[in-house]
């Protein structure tokens, strides 16, 4: 009876653990993808205003028109919504991959992700949906590569 108790107990302790350490993980999640919507809200007020949008791009556009820079942005606010949607489950990888195709495929989206892949392959370090989002970027890359070599 004493073991059938014990093994009771520590059931119980492993499951309140496996609920601690999913409820922390969501909470996590929660705050990254607010940080992705305060993100994606600076972008899209710096895009609005040429000066800000080349301030906000970096210093590659700080001789630019401006408006280099405001597209540079929008990429950057769409790519960051597309990671928000990846995140919380709402885009699945075969979607990510055609959001991906279809940015890539104009030389605009081109010149935007080999400008912002470095910086964005960076921020990975050890997150795990981080670093396949960008894995389906590259993907989607070489597929585009590929196809254009044919």
């Amino acid at each position: 009876m004493p073991i059938l108790f014990a093994l009771l107990v520590s059931a119980g302790v492993a499951v309140l653990l496996m609920l601690l350490v999913q409820r922390r993980e969501q909470h996590r999640e929660t705050l990254r993808a607010a940080v992705l919507r305060t993100q994606v809200e600076l972008l899209r007020a710096a895009a609005a205003d040429p000066e800000l949008a080349r301030a906000a791009a970096g210093p590659q556009f700080g001789d630019s028109e401006g408006e280099e820079a405001r597209r540079h942005l929008f990429f950057e606010a769409q790519v960051t919504a597309w990671e928000l949607q990846w995140r919380i489950g709402a885009l699945s990888r075969h979607q990510l991959h055609a959001h991906a195709s279809a940015l890539l495929a104009g030389e605009e989206g081109r010149r935007y992700w080999e400008r912002a892949r470095a910086n964005r392959a960076g921020l990975t370090g050890d997150d795990d949906k981080l670093r396949a989002f960008t894995k389906v970027f590259d993907e989607a890359r070489q597929t585009l590569r590929h196809a254009d070599a044919s």
